[in-house]
């Protein structure tokens, strides 16, 4: 099961929540016209507490991959 979402003001970027048994991760992937095909993905965990929103203005500032 997926949902995806845009964060307002975020040129770029897309991201989508994806429950995983128990577990909520959010994908996200910047695709900047000048990166001329290369797609920058990420993703993080999305803790009971967290916002998605959130943890997507983190992912942005710091992208890295949950395993």
């Amino acid at each position: 099961m997926a949902s995806s979402f845009e964060i307002h003001g975020s040129r770029h970027w897309t991201f989508q929540l994806v429950l995983l048994g128990s577990r909520l991760q959010l994908e996200g992937w910047c695709d900047p016209p000048e990166a001329e095909g290369d797609v920058l993905r990420c993703s993080a965990w999305v803790q009971p507490q967290q916002a998605p929103s959130d943890v997507a203005h983190a992912l942005m500032r710091h992208p890295s991959c949950c395993l």
